[in-house]
């Protein structure tokens, strides 16, 4: 990704001036919800009284932010609203909670906008042949992708009296509605739809790391490529400028500190986090895997990780092989429909025994292919590295996995599969999972 902005008082204080251009027209009662944002020196903020108005928001900025948003959720009392958790003060009341879909596809340049933007045209389109929703807008998030809003016409959740299992039932239905949007194929943020305690980036205000500033898209606009509108994207004279494609290569990996990124309130003393996972398992063969895999830690740094596993892969003829990482690790995808006993004979030997052990116990594996979500926040956040073992490829007897193919196109890192043998169905199974 090109380099943030550097920031500073006077730059964003010029951009947000009045705070006319930011965007509350979408809000029914903008006084119903919680406002949030990140100050330029860091720590999150919280705003202390409602909002009615940008100039009444921008007012309340006592550092310009880099980062400004919104709640989904409207309440009877947004300001200083108790944690999730919180047994000790009265549980909020919760009035109505907007639908949102967020559909990221990293990382940010015009030709991974464009197939977010593909993606995000194509679940508006399931969301009105298969729900009731109510579409309010679609917003470009100043970055990667796409928020679909949506209001839900069910009031039923709404009539318990009870707050707490109020929101309970809300949420139920929100992940109900998300396990279905899931199985129907679609790349969308696991956590945010089912969470009511979910904040997102507010439209007319800038995106901290590009400068782009989050915009709802006008009538016709997401049917059209983005090429032919994206230079209409009002942005900072700072905003970095979007490549045409992603980078083949990252030249040198430091891992980053351990990084949260995200909005709601954190679930203090818990342990579990959320993320989303794929099968190895190529559906509609019967025993045949992809290759997927995070590297052992013991393999060393992420150069080092990527380096011993392509000797390895190189070896077997298997490849090329996709590479991702979190900062601290490397997950390595083959979309290859590689039979189980070959693969458990190749494995063993390398010494990546997690999925060895899955294979054996399992007869596939269950591998985590996104960031982790603890506590409401997102940590360990996924970006893709590149594509090697390409001279390879040729050797390999194994056909293709269309699944594992589909998986990694949308995960940033496309593969030249050229005309070989395809097996399997289009789409992986892929799950939102608990774990500790």
């Amino acid at each position: 990704m090109a380099e943030s902005p550097e920031w500073t008082e006077s730059s964003l204080s010029e951009h947000y001036s009045d705070g006319s251009g930011i965007d509350l027209s979408w809000l029914e009662k903008p006084t119903r919800h919680q406002f949030r944002w990140r100050t330029l020196k860091g720590p999150w903020v919280t705003s202390r009284k409602r909002i009615s108005s940008g100039k009444s928001l921008v007012k309340s900025f006592d550092s310009m932010p880099t980062d400004v948003y919104v709640s989904t959720s409207s309440w009877l009392d947004p300001v200083n609203l108790p944690r999730l958790k919180d047994s000790k003060r009265p549980s909020p009341i919760l009035i109505d909670h907007m639908v949102v879909f967020d559909i990221d596809m990293r990382p940010f340049c015009r030709s991974r906008l464009e197939l977010a933007r593909k993606e995000t045209l194509r679940l508006r389109e399931w969301i009105a042949e298969n729900t009731d929703l109510r579409i309010r807008h679609v917003s470009f998030s100043g970055s990667k992708g796409f928020h679909i809003v949506a209001i839900d016409p069910d009031r039923s959740p709404f009539e318990e009296p009870d707050p707490v299992k109020r929101e309970q039932v809300v949420r139920e239905n929100r992940k109900s509605l998300l396990g279905r949007v899931i199985e129907a194929g679609h790349d969308v943020d696991p956590v945010v739809t089912a969470d009511t305690r979910r904040i997102i980036r507010l439209p007319g205000t800038l995106h901290g790391s590009t400068g782009w500033a989050c915009s709802i898209l006008g009538e016709g606009m997401l049917e059209r490529p983005v090429r032919e509108w994206i230079s209409d994207i009002s942005k900072h004279e700072m905003a970095s400028s979007m490549p045409r494609i992603p980078p083949i290569k990252t030249p040198r990996f430091k891992p980053r500190k351990k990084t949260v990124v995200g909005t709601s309130s954190v679930m203090e003393d818990s342990h579990e986090f959320v993320s989303l996972e794929v099968s190895s398992h190529v559906p509609g063969t019967k025993d045949r895997s992809a290759l997927v895999t995070w590297l052992p830690a013991r393999w060393g740094d992420v150069s080092e990780s990527i380096e011993r596993a392509q000797r390895e892969f190189d070896s077997i003829d298997l490849g090329p092989v996709a590479y991702m990482h979190d900062g601290e690790r490397v997950l390595a995808i083959i979309p290859r429909a590689i039979p189980r006993d070959f693969l458990l004979s190749r494995i063993g030997r390398m010494g990546i025994r997690g999925l060895e052990n899955d294979l054996r116990r399992f007869e596939h594996s269950w591998v985590r292919i996104s960031g982790r979500m603890a506590g409401g926040d997102w940590e360990s956040e996924m970006e893709p590295i590149t594509v090697l073992g390409y001279d390879s490829s040729g050797r390999c007897m194994h056909p293709w996995s269309a699944p594992h193919l589909d998986l990694c196109k949308r995960l940033g890192l496309p593969i030249r599969h050229g005309t070989g043998d395809i097996s399997g169905k289009p789409k992986a199974s892929i799950r939102v999972a608990v774990r500790r």
